[in-house]
C-alpha cells in the first residue's frame, strides 16, 4: 500500500505541474484554497484540503483526514443492540481505532462564475488506513476466560465521484458544500489476537470456522489459529461514502 499512497502523490504532482499553463487565462486573482471541514469534527475526525484553481473551470485538491485513536463512533448504539452480553459490551467499551486518509480530486465547475465557485463535479481517489486495537473476551470449552489483545490495520484504495458547490462568504472566506459522493475499492489487512492462556487444540478449529464463516459479500478472512495467536487476513471490498461536508475555506 506504500507504493500505491506514493503513486496518489505523484500523481497529484504531475496534474498539478501539466495543467500549470493553464492558469494564464484564469480572471481569479486567488488561485489557493485551504479549508477546515467543520462537520467532521462532530465525530472527531480532522479533515482538511487544499485547492488549487487551474483555469477558469478546473481545479484540483489534495485532502487529508486524520482520526486520532479513540472509541468506536455510534458506540451507544452498538450497546443497544449488543450491550446485553457483557463480553460483548467490554469489547465495546474498551474498542479503540484510528484512521488516516487521503484524497486527491480533480474538479470541473460548471457554472458561468467558473472555478471556484458553484456546482462541481469531483472525480477522486482515496487511499485509507485504519488501525484497530480491541480486548476480546471468549470462553472456549476449558471453561477458562480468555482475554485476546486484538491489534492490526486495514489499508484500502478506491476511487470514485462526488458533488458539491462553493460560495464566496468574502474576498478572503468561501464555504465547500460536499453534497454527495461515494468511492469503491480494494481493502487489505491483517488483524492479530494475542492470548496469555493456550486456546484448547479441540477450540482452534471452531474458532478459525467462526471467522471464516463471516458472511459478507465479496469478503474473504483467512485465519490461522495457533496455541497463543489468531491471526486473520482480511482481503475484502472498500466502500467509502463522503455526504454532507461543510468546509470553510481562505484564499490566497
Amino acid at each position: 500500500m506504500k507504493t500505491i499512497s506514493k503513486f496518489i502523490l505523484f500523481s497529484f504532482v504531475m496534474a498539478l505541474s501539466i495543467t500549470a499553463r493553464a492558469q494564464g487565462d484564469s480572471t481569479q486573482q486567488k488561485k489557493n484554497i485551504i479549508k477546515l471541514n467543520l462537520t467532521s469534527l462532530i465525530f472527531t475526525n480532522f479533515s482538511f484540503q487544499y485547492e488549487r484553481v487551474l483555469s477558469r473551470k478546473t481545479s484540483v485538491a489534495l485532502g487529508i483526514g486524520i482520526r486520532p485513536k479513540s472509541g468506536l463512533p455510534f458506540k451507544n448504539k452498538l450497546m443497544e443492540q449488543f450491550g446485553s452480553n457483557s463480553d460483548a459490551a467490554k469489547a465495546i467499551e474498551e474498542t479503540k481505532f484510528s484512521n488516516f486518509n487521503i484524497t486527491p480530486e480533480f474538479r470541473y465547475y460548471v457554472g458561468k462564475k467558473g472555478a471556484p465557485r458553484g456546482f462541481y463535479i469531483a472525480p477522486f481517489l482515496r487511499y485509507s488506513t485504519m488501525k484497530l486495537d480491541q480486548m476480546y473476551r471468549f470462553t472456549p470449552s476449558d471453561g477458562i476466560k480468555h482475554v485476546a489483545n486484538i491489534k492490526g490495520s486495514i489499508n484500502s484504495f478506491g476511487g470514485g465521484v462526488m458533488f458539491g458547490a462553493q460560495y464566496n462568504l468574502s474576498k478572503k472566506i468561501t464555504l465547500d458544500w460536499w453534497i454527495l459522493g461515494g468511492a469503491v475499492g480494494k481493502s487489505k489487512g491483517t488483524l492479530i489476537g494475542t492470548d496469555p492462556i493456550n486456546i484448547p487444540a479441540q477450540d482452534r478449529a471452531n474458532i478459525k470456522n467462526d471467522i471464516e464463516d463471516v458472511d459478507f459479500p465479496g469478503l474473504d478472512m483467512k485465519a490461522t489459529v495457533e496455541q497463543n495467536k489468531i491471526t486473520v487476513k482480511w482481503d475484502g471490498p472498500y466502500y467509502a461514502l463522503r455526504t454532507f461536508g461543510l468546509a470553510l475555506g481562505f484564499k490566497f
